[in-house]
């Protein structure tokens, strides 16, 4: 009968646990080194064993050499494919090497293995976000929220997730959950501060971004929400005075010229508008909202043709922009291109199906094409959207008429 076990290189059992003691206190000690030296002597003793692979890899990993670690964590998981922190360890790596897909897929696996670990989900919301899959993040990080609910980092991610969601009242109270754990967050302030703006209070926006500036004059979001805030507010001479000053001090900033393209456009300056949104997509061609607004002023100056390119150029970029499909139909229906106008009206209906005034243009053009039936459906939708726009009009009046009576 043995006295003692032996592992499958021909290691005792006690030989093991002594060098797991060793690596767990250097460990401990945040010896890297030593507890790397410790593992690689473990890996070798029991060459089977996943946790031994995690181990090493996440080592090298946290000492810098991340491509050297995912040999080491793709062995684990392969050794043990339920081993929640191995595919965590490994989509972690992944990510630093920028392997985007297989990262976001190894941090995926841990989070079915592991559903309640919080870091978990924190990690692949924050990969989901970080590679525009909104949706996708959104769940995971609302979980993350929930258990790491003391983390700032957790809410001012959360905050970024709705805010690109143009979710602003959650957005609003993310960033602010998150100021509450760090008041010095100066990103999370300037987006607290935006989802003010845009949640129907411009002066709290203009309160967050005086504050920002009063602690660092040259902040430059915060200088140039300072500007899209008075927008908010309606003092657009004040908000061109301030974007002024920005897009002379960073004349290659898209956001600032957009914002000084908008403010020129509310004081009907459709010259300088033209100019400052000309700029501000020839600096950022994605800027699908600095299209769709040159259109507009292209449109109020005369020139559909201009107007079209822009609103392409607009649809091109986002492809799911209601109002610029809307306003491509209308401008081709203006100019003519009966065919072109219906394309864009059926995509801008698809993706906003309230909008009465798309549903009733449709209706037109399609009867025209000869689409008698298409048409009827599109007439109907528009007569029941202005009937629900009615009823809830006399709903409103009849609300206010009983608060009156209450006086």
């Amino acid at each position: 009968m043995a006295l003692f076990a032996v592992s499958a290189a021909g290691a005792s059992t006690t030989e093991v646990a002594q060098w797991e003691a060793l690596a767990r206190r250097k460990l401990a000690a945040r010896d890297a080194a030593g507890a790397l030296a410790a593992y690689q002597k473990l890996a070798g003793m029991e060459p089977s064993s996943a946790v031994y692979q995690d181990q090493i890899g996440f080592l090298l990993a946290a000492t810098n050499r991340t491509s050297d670690a995912i040999p080491y964590l793709r062995r684990a998981t392969a050794l043990d494919p339920k081993l929640a922190q191995a595919w965590f360890h490994l989509g972690a790596a992944l990510w630093l090497e920028k392997q985007a897909g297989p990262a976001i897929e190894a941090l995926r696996k841990s989070v079915e293995l592991a559903p309640d670990r919080a870091e978990y989900r924190f990690r692949l919301g924050s990969a989901y976000l970080d590679t525009g899959q909104l949706r996708e993040a959104t769940p995971h990080l609302q979980a993350a929220a929930r258990q790491l609910s003391a983390d700032a980092r957790v809410w001012e991610t959360l905050g970024v997730a709705y805010q690109r969601q143009n979710r602003y009242a959650e957005a609003k109270e993310a960033f602010r959950r998150c100021l509450a754990l760090s008041p010095g967050n100066v990103d999370a302030r300037n987006g607290y501060g935006s989802a003010l703006v845009k949640t129907g209070d411009p002066e709290g926006g203009l309160r967050e971004f005086r504050r920002i500036l009063r602690q660092d004059p040259n902040n430059l979001n915060a200088l140039v929400n300072l500007g899209y805030a008075y927008i908010g507010a309606g003092d657009m001479q004040e908000a061109i005075r301030e974007l002024s000053k920005v897009t002379v001090s960073h004349p290659d900033l898209a956001g600032a010229h957009y914002d000084l393209g908008v403010a020129y456009k509310q004081t009907d300056d459709l010259k300088n508008a033209r100019k400052e949104l000309a700029r501000a997509v020839d600096l950022e061609p994605s800027l699908a909202e600095a299209h769709y607004t040159l259109a507009l002023v292209e449109i109020d100056a005369g020139d559909p043709a201009e107007a079209v390119r822009q609103l392409r150029a607009a649809v091109r970029e986002r492809p799911g922009y209601a109002e610029a499909w809307y306003h491509l139909g209308i401008t081709l229906k203006d100019q003519g291109d009966v065919p072109g106008a219906v394309d864009a009206l059926q995509h801008s209906v698809a993706l906003d199906s309230h909008n009465a005034g798309a549903f009733n243009t449709l209706g037109l053009l399609l009867r025209k094409q000869g689409d008698n039936g298409g048409a009827k459906q599109a007439f109907a939708r528009a007569a029941q959207l202005r009937q629900e726009e009615e009823r809830e009009k006399e709903q409103r009046l009849s609300r206010g008429a009983a608060r009156e009576k209450k006086k």
